[in-house]
């Protein structure tokens, strides 16, 4: 296997669009990923703009991906501290797939239906966690938190921010873990030779 880049991978692409297939990808090529719960927990770092704390972090690892890295404009405090670092924004095949794929996956994990009272009541990570991942991640109403207009808006609004930001740089890829030639471009993109010849595919949720 070909010796892994120096500098760190992030994955800046929203939840539920192959990031942990990503993160096993980079866990079979020797990346040491980033620990997902300690990461999660920093959520609040990330509201309260303590970005600090967030750069400290990224000291423990070689890849990051899910919260706080994929939290609206983390990119832009990475890229700060890591310009020459490789970014990695993951995408959906359209943003309503993505939406649609979020919503079972969160409904299979908080159950039905999803509203405000749920979410604060969900102890995923601890009581209210899930309410406020979902107040920084997107801009919906509280009594409809997962308004399919509102959440598809900041997809799409979030991809075009990120190419955007990185027109000029040579050091961010789009990815789409589902595609025939998903692993050999990210394994060109990281510079390295793939061990294996296809995207792992974990946390797939079946449509109902």
């Amino acid at each position: 296997m070909a010796e892994k880049p120096k500098e760190k991978v992030f994955c800046i692409g929203l939840n539920k669009t192959g990031t942990t297939s990503l993160e096993k990808f980079m866990e079979i090529h020797g990346f040491a990923c980033g620990d997902q719960v300690k990461g999660e927990l920093l959520l609040g770092d990330f509201s309260a703009e303590n970005f600090q704390s967030i750069i400290d972090f990224c000291q423990t690892a070689d890849f990051f991906q899910d919260l706080p890295f994929s939290a609206p404009n983390c990119y832009r405090v990475l890229l700060e501290e890591f310009p020459d670092a490789k970014y990695i924004l993951t995408v959906r095949d359209s943003a309503e797939v993505w939406y649609d794929s979020l919503v079972r996956f969160h409904e299979s994990v908080f159950g039905k239906p999803l509203t405000k009272e749920l979410l604060m009541k969900a102890t995923y990570r601890y009581e209210g966690f899930a309410w406020e991942a979902n107040r920084v991640l997107y801009e919906s109403p509280e009594e409809d938190p997962y308004n399919r207009k509102s959440l598809i808006e900041t997809y799409n609004d979030h991809c075009k921010s990120v190419v955007k930001v990185f027109e000029k740089r040579e050091n961010l890829l789009v990815l789409n873990v589902g595609e025939e030639n998903a692993a050999s471009k990210l394994s060109a993109f990281l510079e390295m030779e793939p061990l294996i010849k296809e995207m792992p595919w974990l946390n797939k949720t079946v449509k109902a």
